[in-house]
């Protein structure tokens, strides 16, 4: 049983650890480049309030 929870938990912080060096990859590859490209992960968000 702990053998198997200790494959559980190896098997999801490897997949984590490669979200995460995907995600930095893709934010310095943006910074480097001259281009305004966006990764698929970020969002642009727009917020208005209107004053009553």
């Amino acid at each position: 049983m702990e053998l198997m929870i200790r494959f559980i938990i190896g098997a999801i912080s490897t997949i984590v650890l490669g979200l995460i060096t995907n995600c930095i990859y893709d934010k310095l590859k943006n910074h480097s480049s001259t281009a305004n490209r966006k990764s698929g992960f970020e969002l642009s968000v727009k917020i208005k309030f209107k004053k009553k």
